[in-house]
Order: C-alpha cells, then structure tokens, then sequence
C-alpha cells in the first residue's frame, strides 16, 4: 500500500484555479481507452428546493456531526438522474448548499450544478485532499495535505461564488480531516506527521491551537464544546473560544473517528471495536458497547439508535446500549447518512439504503468501474448526502452521481 492509499483509508478529506476556468477540470482520459471515456449522463433533472447556507452543509450535516435529518431521501428502486466525472481519486462527501453542490477530489475543490451536475467551477487549492468542504456564508472552506515544497496545503477559504481562494491558514500542516464551521469559527483536525490541532475566526485569524495524536480525528462542536478523537487512545475536549482542555478521557483503542455529538452525549467508536458514550460536560463514560469489528467512520444518530460502521460489519445500538441489528456482509462501510428512517451509505462500488428499524435493504446501486485501480481501491469511499429527495454520491473513479426513485 503507498503512501496515498494509506492516507485515504484514515482520512472520512499547488497552483490556485480561478474560478469559472473549466479547463483545470481534469478527468485523467489519457489513462482510459476510447471506450471509456468519463460521458456524463443526464436522465433527470433534480428539483433544486436544495439545502439553506446553515449550519448543515458540511460534514454529516452539521458541526456536531449528527449524520441526521428528517427531509425523506429515496426508499425505492432508484436511477441515475445525472452522472458527472469532474476529476479522478479521493474524494469527500458531496455538499449541497441552495441549488450547488461542493465536492472535493484529491486537492481540487468542485462546485457542480444541484439540477444537472454541470461543473460551475473548480479550484486547486494543494496537492491532495478528499476531506468534505464546510460551507457558509458564501465561503466555502477545505484542507488539504502532503504539500511538499511550495506545494499549498493546511486549511483554505474558498469564495463560493467564484472559486477564488480568500485566505489560507495551517500552510505547515497535513490536513486529512474535514473542516468544521459554525456561526463565529473554524475548527480543523491533524493528519499525517500532524500533531496540531486548531480553531479560527471566520476572518481567518488563529483564535488557538493545540497539540494532539497525529490523525486526530475531524472536530466535533457543540454547546462551546470542540471534541476531538485524539488519534491515540483519548477523546479530549476544548472550550472552542480559548482553546481550554476541559477534559481528557482515556479509551481503549486509537479513536481517529470523528466524533457525533446528540443529546449532551458524545459518541465515538475506537480501534479496538469499542462504542463509547461520553458526557459531554465533563466526558464521564455513561456506557461502552461492544462491537464486531474497529471503528475508523463516524456513527449516525436518530432519536433512539446509532448506526454504526465497522470494518467487520453494520451495527444499530440502543440507546440503552442493546445491538439491535447487525449485517456482517456491510464491512467497512463509510460514515451513514441516515434520512426519514433509511441509512444512506457506500459499501466498497455500492451505494446502499438500509432501513434503520431493522436492518433490511431497501436498495442498492453500484457505481461503474472505470479502470482496475477503481477495484483496487474501491468506489465510494466518503458518505452519501441526502437532499431534495435523491442520494448524491461520489466515488474514487472521479464521478458524482445523483441518485432518485424510479
């Protein structure tokens, strides 16, 4: 496994293109024969009520990560409303914001039309990076890693409107975790050989930074609270103001995954197979439920569960720590996207609906490959999003689809 590859697994994520100029849209053709050229493919447009600029469009729909909303997304049968290939390789979560979508493939940060798919605009911001942008107020922000040289990295401002980068912090710093906005800050995790750990105003100027584990996990916020999976054996909590420990807590594996905060309790699944639920006032362990296999993705949360990924199967939780269901076929799932009662999510080239209540598959639907790195490395390595009634997923292949009933 190289170094690239490595990277990806752990992170759930250059020159600056100038907004508008799609010839920095990069496909990779010249690696593929003419038969399989990246074609896109418009069957439907999608109705683009889309998502308000909020707190919501970013990572799992939100700073505290919930990976919940209650807006219905697909329960059945489903076909390819559009099919886009804006680049190649890593990618994020797809973001949507009003009628745009803001994805991320290896360094390159996407904005695509919600109705159609048509790329709007695209803007290299560093070398590589497929953490999911964070979006709001017209801005949107992204990180990128393995800078190298001049090569840009670290944490980037990127006008929404025009592509243009505004400003660029952390330039010192493997970034492989996704960024988290709320309405006065910016909060970002580590990545490879990076211990730091950092909050910013939204002006971009450095309110305080910390050192942690390196691939400490992406930030989880809430009620004041940045909570981070500390990359070693620790979840730890600042005041997201000062940057103050208010509390360490020692667990039983690394914990890389970030965090989902719900209800005062902080919920994160370690490397040794473990789901905790900690308080998030003073990070007391309330319960820990065993799991079939280690956790390196994010739990969803509904008002009596948690969905929770692990790399030797699916598991629901109670909210009394009682595994509900669990499907051993569903191993190494991403971060779900739970919607209307169905957990949206991708399972190597499938992207699957799974019933919340019982663990039953409502759909599924496989990407195409492209090329046998495509099977080598996989399909959809980042969480599905859910909006407007269609599942929008990207894949490793470089393609974003939007995904509704029949």
């Amino acid at each position: 496994m190289n170094r690239r590859t490595a990277l990806s697994t752990l992170a759930v994520g250059g020159f600056v293109g100038v907004g508008g100029c799609l010839d920095n849209v990069r496909g990779g053709d010249d690696e593929r024969s003419d038969s399989d050229r990246p074609d896109p493919e418009l069957n439907r447009e999608v109705e683009t009520n889309g998502a308000e600029d909020s707190a919501r469009s970013q990572f799992q729909w939100g700073p505290a990560h919930g990976g919940h909303r209650e807006e219905a997304g697909p329960k059945d049968d489903v076909d390819v409303f559009w099919r886009r290939t804006p680049y190649r390789y890593d990618h994020s979560q797809p973001v949507v914001v009003g009628d745009r979508v803001y994805v991320s493939f290896s360094g390159t940060l996407f904005r695509l039309g919600l109705a159609t798919g048509e790329v709007q605009w695209s803007t290299e911001v560093g070398h590589d990076g497929s953490s999911t942008p964070a979006v709001r107020d017209g801005i949107a922000y992204v990180t990128v890693w393995n800078g190298g040289g001049e090569t840009d990295r670290g944490l980037a401002a990127v006008d929404a409107e025009s592509g243009e980068v505004r400003w660029r912090r952390l330039t010192d710093a493997e970034i492989t975790t996704a960024p988290t906005v709320t309405t006065d800050g910016v909060f970002v995790g580590g990545g490879y050989e990076t211990q730091t750990v950092a909050a910013f105003d939204r002006d971009g100027t450095e309110r305080w930074r910390n050192d942690l584990a390196e691939y400490a996990s992406a930030p989880a916020v809430a009620d004041g609270t940045v909570v981070y999976g500390a990359g070693g054996p620790r979840v730890v909590a600042y005041d997201a103001a000062s940057g103050a420990e208010l509390w360490t807590t020692d667990v039983d594996g690394d914990a890389t995954a970030t965090p989902t905060v719900a209800d005062g309790r902080v919920l994160i699944g370690t490397r040794a197979g473990t789901l905790y639920a900690l308080d998030l006032g003073d990070g007391s362990v309330e319960r820990t439920d065993d799991l079939p296999g280690p956790v390196r993705r994010s739990v969803a949360v509904t008002a009596d569960r948690a969905v929770v990924p692990t790399e030797l199967g699916l598991v629901a939780v109670g909210d009394g720590g009682e595994r509900l269901w669990s499907d051993e076929e569903i191993a190494g799932a991403t971060a779900p996207m739970v919607a209307d009662g169905v957990a949206y999510l991708g399972d190597g080239r499938t992207v699957r609906a799974i019933a919340v209540e019982d663990g039953t598959e409502r759909w599924s639907f496989r990407s195409r490959e492209r090329s046998y790195t495509d099977v080598l490395l996989q399909g959809v390595r980042a969480a599905p999003t859910v909006v407007d009634g269609v599942v929008l997923a990207a894949t490793h292949a470089g393609e974003v689809y939007a995904l509704g009933e029949s």
